[in-house]
């Protein structure tokens, strides 16, 4: 396996001018070059190829059949309920099984794009990055460039090219519209959610700049949710950004009193998330007797509903 993917990495044009040691990173890395439950394109994967190898070149074709709810395309084009209901789709294989029968893959303009959220985006990118044996995985947490005075909720594509982790916006990536690099998201720009936890400790003017700004959500109890969201994600179990759990089942915006004890939890998980090493071979040991779940309540259209999930 390992030989095969060294193969991968020394045919990838923009990384092949590279002075690396292929064959001990992708072994260090292995975890995340591997394909998850909801990463995994299944039949589509001849599909998923077809959308270059450059990170800019992926996300341009990401986008040419995804759309954001809240993005500048639907506010022009709108937002249909049948994209609305596309919000629901999981995994990497049902997205692109919705783009493959609208036709949308073929340049089909009359047809509605997928409805998809930042993690949405962001898990093509992955599942792109991982088909190629490259290390990827989700990040969670909290941009401050989409909302001016906020800290809005949003989720990356960090893949690892052979000498470090780099930070993909996909969705900015395809449009521009910022002033930095979004093939390469400064680590001032984007707070993962561990970050912001720490960062809004006993602040609740500061807990307030943190959540979806369009919708009135935000403070302590959505950082709490991105927090489990994130321990989730670096273990390859790449949730929806309106999951909750364990100790945020009961977390809403009419409900958001946490309990001491949730708290020190909290606190506690934080910690290992900010400390804990994730460049290893293995799932990260530090956050492994954190129960993953099986069920989530989740929120896709405002309404709790109950979700069991594909975890193994």
């Amino acid at each position: 396996m390992a030989g095969a993917q060294l193969t991968i990495f020394e045919n990838l044009p923009f990384l092949s001018c590279l002075n690396l040691n292929w064959k001990e990173t992708t072994m260090r890395k292995s975890f995340y070059a591997s394909q998850s439950v909801y990463s995994e394109p299944g039949p589509y994967r001849e599909t998923l190829m077809g959308g270059g190898v450059e990170p800019k070149s992926i996300a341009r074709w990401i986008s040419s059949f995804m759309q954001h709810p809240r993005g500048a395309e639907s506010e022009e084009r709108g937002f249909k309920p049948e994209q609305a209901a596309d919000l629901e789709l999981r995994s990497v294989e049902e997205i692109l099984s919705v783009a493959v029968k609208r036709n949308l893959l073929e340049g089909d303009c009359q047809q509605h794009k997928v409805g998809g959220v930042c993690r949405d985006f962001a898990i093509m990118a992955v599942s792109r990055f991982r088909e190629s044996g490259i290390p990827a995985r989700l990040r969670v947490g909290f941009a401050d460039y989409l909302v001016a005075d906020r800290w809005e909720d949003h989720w990356l594509c960090e893949w690892h090219d052979g000498g470090r982790w780099k930070r993909l916006d996909v969705e900015f990536a395809a449009i521009g519209g910022v002033s930095f690099d979004t093939l390469d998201v400064p680590d001032e720009r984007f707070l993962t959610a561990s970050e912001a936890w720490i960062r809004i400790k006993g602040d609740a003017e500061m807990a307030s700049r943190f959540g979806v700004s369009s919708l009135n959500l935000g403070g302590e109890w959505f950082v709490a949710g991105s927090l489990l969201r994130e321990m989730a994600a670096l273990r390859k179990l790449e949730l929806k950004p309106w999951d909750y759990w364990g100790l945020s089942k009961n977390l809403s915006p009419v409900s958001t009193e946490l309990s001491q004890q949730a708290r020190t939890e909290l606190d506690d998980l934080a910690s290992r998330l900010t400390t804990v090493t994730i460049d290893g071979e293995d799932e990260p040991d530090a956050l492994a007797d954190w129960p993953l779940p099986d069920e989530v309540i989740s929120f896709p259209q405002g309404e709790a509903v109950a979700v069991v999930l594909h975890n193994s």
